[in-house]
């Protein structure tokens, strides 16, 4: 079977599993990947695949988790990658994300002697990388993306003259910006290339409907023009987590960047200046 190719997966933040023995993947949101699997990879499965980093091949496994359906009825397919700490992967990884590693290995050294007990170690600003998969042409190949703390810093200087509304524009329409720097290209499109994955799939999720109104208003015309939008401004916060992400038409979006509605995340709902509130009507993924 044959795929569209470079479609985004998944997006991880490296962390000391990933560096030694895999990953879980979330698919209730992740749309492509979850339509690859379904029917043709059941709960207990196992199967040998391969992730390609820039033009190698590491044989890896893909692991569909079994638990009780009876007793979890409501629990969601638990997708891993598996691979051992002397594998060449984890050995790979461990290199490229060099700074995250010898972040948590002196944490976790520290907590040893301490006699702290086993707790998951987050790395701070200043350190966080992240693990990205994208589908190929093949079902079992997948290609792999490192985003270092370095391919980071480059980005967040380069981001820094944009205004939030220019950043979004080039998310959503892709628009290319030709006044990079050479030394700064490669590092700048990968990352851009993530920021439009992530959007490109939570507008699939949404079926490019509008959160707040529930509309798609390119529907009638054969058109899809719903937008990305980052509840927290991404010049200012650099996220671009799908935590941070909402899919709304361009009326909303030219909305609330000219009247800058508060958003209060654990009611789901925008308040704005003169009282008014607007519930999201659809919601998925917040």
């Amino acid at each position: 079977m044959t795929i569209q190719e470079d479609t985004y997966i998944y997006k991880k933040e490296v962390d000391w599993s990933l560096l030694h023995e895999g990953l879980t993947i979330p698919i209730s949101i992740q749309v492509v990947f979850h339509k690859m699997l379904q029917d043709k990879f059941p709960r207990g499965s196992t199967k040998n695949i391969n992730l390609i980093f820039n033009g190698v091949e590491y044989p890896v496994k893909l692991i569909n988790q079994k638990f009780n359906a009876k007793k979890y009825p409501k629990h969601k397919d638990l997708i891993q990658i598996r691979y051992l700490p002397t594998s060449k992967l984890a050995v790979k990884l461990r290199s490229i994300f060099i700074n995250s590693y010898n972040f948590i290995k002196k944490i976790k050294e520290e907590r040893i002697l301490q006699g702290i007990k086993k707790r998951k170690i987050f790395v701070s600003d200043e350190f966080k990388e992240y693990f990205v998969l994208y589908t190929t042409q093949f079902e079992n190949s997948f290609l792999l993306d490192c985003i270092t703390n370095e391919d980071i810093k480059v980005e967040n200087s380069y981001i820094s003259k944009f205004s939030e509304e220019e950043f979004e524009m080039d998310i959503n329409y892709n628009r290319k910006d030709l006044t990079a720097k050479i030394e700064e290209k490669t590092k700048i499109v990968k990352i851009r290339k993530l920021d439009k994955s992530i959007s490109d799939n939570l507008k699939l999720l949404y079926q490019h409907k509008c959160q707040i109104c529930g509309l798609n208003f390119g529907d009638n015309y054969n058109g899809k023009i719903v937008e990305a939008h980052h509840i927290e401004y991404f010049t200012k916060s650099l996220n671009n987590n799908s935590d941070n992400i909402m899919i709304i038409c361009p009326n909303h979006h030219r909305l609330i960047h000219k009247v800058k509605p508060t958003f209060d995340k654990s009611n789901l709902l925008f308040l704005y200046q003169n009282g008014y509130q607007e519930k999201l009507a659809i919601n998925y993924h917040l």
